[in-house]
């Protein structure tokens, strides 16, 4: 069971890792003021509030994305109750459901963040008005804050996660 458990973490947790981060992408490139909330306090100082539209796009546009990033997981652990014949232990969903949360959130703050955002930081991430400012190459409040909550949230969601699936699958 492990053996699967492994795999089903490093298949399925690539494929929600790549899912997300696409989409994450997607939505910084076609307008970045959509995440104005993750950006540096000195840039989002800079730049007038997000309109009522972007807010409300930006909450049409995570109810997709909390469903993939419930679903693959969920997936991943049925597959591997279907594939040992056993019953779901607790301990099995959670590792399942946190090792796949825990490789997002690390995608996530090492490529999408320092590397994309704070390193690279590619024309189509700069609001206009913004060019230049510092907030943009200090990573490590950003880095700080995704290492507590990027750590401590998927843990979270996995647990509660983890107890729903043992009881519904």
């Amino acid at each position: 069971m492990l053996r699967t458990l492994l795999i089903r973490i490093l298949v399925d947790g690539s494929a929600l890792t790549l899912l997300v981060a696409a989409a994450l992408v997607g939505i910084l490139y076609f307008n970045p003021r959509i995440a104005l909330s993750d950006y540096p306090a000195d840039v989002k100082a800079a730049v007038p509030p997000r309109t009522k539209r972007e807010f409300r796009l930006g909450m049409l546009i995570s109810i997709p994305l909390l469903i993939v990033t419930v679903a693959i997981p969920l997936r991943s652990v049925w597959l591997i109750k279907q594939h040992s014949g056993l019953p779901l232990s607790y301990w099995v969903a959670f590792a399942a459901f946190a090792g796949e949360y825990l490789m997002l959130s690390l995608f996530d703050l090492i490529v999408l963040d320092i590397w994309m955002f704070f390193t690279w930081t590619p024309r189509f991430l700069v609001l206009p008005g913004t060019e230049g400012m510092a907030g943009y190459k200090n990573w490590r409040p950003h880095a700080k804050a995704q290492l507590l909550l990027g750590t401590a949230g998927p843990v979270a969601g996995a647990a509660v996660l983890a107890f729903i699936a043992v009881h519904l699958l």
